[in-house]
């Protein structure tokens, strides 16, 4: 069954106001007498991009959950079946229920990215144990806090790499900087894409960070080594000045499936994070890029051999062997958490409306 509609709007608005790849969410929702169906919007083009479907099954995953926290708080139980071979790829019911008030619910409408450089004064050890508690009620989901030497060099070399290969390569570079929405200028919001405010630019780089989006320019800029410094500026130094870097990793044997739970163990990770007042940002360029399928506009064979060669390496300091072991271990997401100001800028969201068709 699905509930009356003002209550079913307040279910699915939750779910909407879950996090996704630069603030686009590709699908659409099909209400129908008894089901909700969600339907991937961008399910042709899985088979040769491996890398957007396991961002698209995760923004899946933190959808569902934020209705499943949502439907609990208002008396229901969610009930979902999930199908990777179709784009129609969960189909969700609800049953009466005990209601249950769940303090991550009410950090649904809150939480957001916070892209501003971190205090250094670490988080009190009671607190991380209560996020990290958060996380393991998803199954095989667990939360690596990176906190000896050789654990953050690995990890902050990773994400410097990853994210100088974004200002790299033509498609990397056009995929990023197309999200940003540049005619907004450098104040306020937008409903979809990522807001220029948001990404925390200082502000006398502003107008050379937005001629660089223009790729013939980021091209001749690269040959001074414009990338290096922008992949140290966005990955690494804000990750090295944090005074927690992490890595959620999740066990599972089915890829889809498991990229489907790392989804929900992240945002109840982000959402226990804005619960306790704490900024968060996900780094997601390094475990994406090792997923993608190389091509010459996009990573580079060698870049992923690097990437893949330190994920290793990373995961014998952690005394895991990533993908061996059945069911493997499946490196998903680093993170950097600690405490900061509030951004300039938070991305908004469209209206449910706007995902109650198909788009056109």
């Amino acid at each position: 069954m699905i509930p009356q509609e003002e209550v079913l709007h307040q279910i699915l608005t939750a779910g909407i106001q879950a996090p996704s790849a630069e603030n686009i969410h590709y699908f659409w929702l099909e209400v129908g007498e008894r089901t909700v169906t969600l339907h991937a919007t961008g399910y042709a083009t899985w088979i040769k991009r491996p890398d957007l479907k396991m961002l698209a099954l995760m923004s899946y995953g933190a959808v569902v959950e934020n209705i499943t926290l949502k439907a609990h708080a208002l008396g229901f139980a969610t009930h979902e079946t999930w199908r990777f071979d179709s784009s129609r790829v969960v189909e969700l019911s609800w049953q009466p229920a005990t209601q249950t008030l769940d303090p991550l619910e009410r950090a649904i409408e809150t939480r957001h990215t916070n892209r501003r450089f971190y205090q250094r004064t670490p988080v009190a050890i009671d607190i991380l144990e209560k996020i990290s508690v958060a996380v393991n009620s998803v199954p095989g989901a667990r939360v690596h806090w990176l906190s000896s030497r050789p654990q953050r060099r690995l990890a902050l070399n990773l994400m410097r790499i990853a994210e100088t290969e974004r200002f790299r390569r033509k498609g990397l570079h056009h995929e990023m900087f197309n999200a940003i929405r540049f005619e907004r200028g450098w104040d306020g919001t937008v409903t979809e894409g990522l807001p220029p405010a948001a990404l925390q630019v200082e502000v006398p780089m502003r107008r050379p960070f937005a001629w660089l989006r223009h790729w013939s320019l980021m091209r001749v800029a690269n040959m001074i080594g414009s990338h290096l410094a922008l992949g140290l500026r966005s990955g690494y130094l804000p990750c090295a000045l944090a005074p927690h870097i992490g890595l959620l990793l999740l066990n599972g044997a089915n890829k889809d499936a498991t990229h489907v739970q790392a989804g929900r163990a992240l945002q109840r990770f982000w959402l226990a994070t804005e619960h306790y007042g704490l900024a968060f940002q996900p780094m997601a360029a390094a475990t994406v890029l090792v997923q993608q399928i190389s091509a010459p506009d996009w990573v580079s064979a060698n870049t992923q051999n690097r990437l893949n060669n330190r994920l290793q390496a990373l995961g014998a300091e952690l005394g895991v062997a990533f993908g061996v072991k059945a069911p493997p271990a499946r490196p998903t997401m680093f993170f950097r958490l600690g405490r900061a100001p509030e951004p300039t800028a938070v991305a908004g969201r469209r209206a449910l409306q706007y995902f109650l068709k198909p788009p056109a």
